[in-house]
């Protein structure tokens, strides 16, 4: 199995822990939605015919990200203010999902090279809001 497929397969193994966590967690179903977004990003990415890697970078990142959070405590209660940090990081998951899934997406070849530098502008911003989102979900 090549590298990347197998640090995909053990983010997507830990997406799935956490996703059972959630539902072990007292009002976990925010991080069973979070974790499953994630698994939805990383399996987007597997399928992409187009900008592939820029794809598997920003699906990665994402599971990095999420994975982290399967340190919670199993059984102990998620705080408000936890529930919303949690809520807006899903948010913004699902515009990142929306952004891999169109730079996924094949169109004519004078629109691909002409979109060279967006692709790459584009897979900066994900990985700029990804940052951003996970500061704020981890500032306690």
């Amino acid at each position: 199995m090549p590298v990347a497929a197998d640090v995909n397969a053990n983010l997507l193994r830990n997406l799935k822990l956490l996703q059972s966590l959630g539902e072990a967690v007292p009002h976990g179903g925010i991080l069973k939605a979070v974790a499953g977004i994630g698994i939805t990003i990383l399996e987007t990415a597997e399928r992409v015919r187009q900008n592939k890697e820029e794809c598997a970078d920003i699906a990665r990142r994402a599971a990095e990200h999420i994975s982290v959070l399967k340190r919670l405590d199993e059984g102990e209660e998620l705080s408000d203010d936890l529930v919303e940090r949690l809520e807006r990081y899903h948010s913004v998951l699902k515009e990142i999902l929306e952004k891999v899934e169109r730079l996924g997406t094949a169109g004519p070849s004078w629109k691909r090279t002409l979109r060279a530098l967006n692709v790459q502008d584009e897979t900066k911003d994900c990985l700029n809001r990804l940052n951003e989102a996970y500061q704020i979900l981890n500032h306690r």
